[in-house]
């Protein structure tokens, strides 16, 4: 993982892109301590992109990661708007069509972090939408 907060913040170093990666890297290390398994990262057709895929006990969970290098903006989680969420929806319906995965529930869960100087915040919403 690369990218300390104070980069993010002051926007030295990382593209829009890679800071986005950065904040993928954390929810997955979020995630993989709590107990959820990665099936796929950054699932992209032309309509879009799923940020990450994880399993955890039968549950198939699409998650998008929302990363904010500052309150200017609002907060991260405030960005997946229902815009965003029609969106995921149809992401996940055509990945399951794509990939046929075995499972017995899915969910769409959403991850915001905020970044700021040497401080980073994750709040972690199940079952957001």
């Amino acid at each position: 993982m690369q990218g300390p907060p104070s980069q993010l913040r002051r926007g030295r170093g990382l593209t829009k892109r890679s800071s986005g990666a950065w904040g993928e890297d954390l929810a997955l290390r979020y995630l993989t301590r709590h107990g959820y398994t990665l099936v796929e990262r950054n699932y992209r057709t032309r309509y879009g992109e799923i940020d990450l895929i994880v399993r955890k006990d039968g549950t198939l969970v699409f998650v998008e990661v929302k990363l904010r290098r500052g309150t200017g903006f609002g907060d991260p989680l405030e960005a997946v708007t229902s815009r965003k969420q029609r969106t995921l929806r149809s992401l996940a319906t055509q990945y399951l069509s794509d990939r046929d995965p075995d499972f017995d529930t899915l969910r769409f869960d959403v991850i915001g972090i905020l970044a700021t100087d040497n401080k980073v915040r994750i709040r972690y919403v199940k079952d957001a939408f």
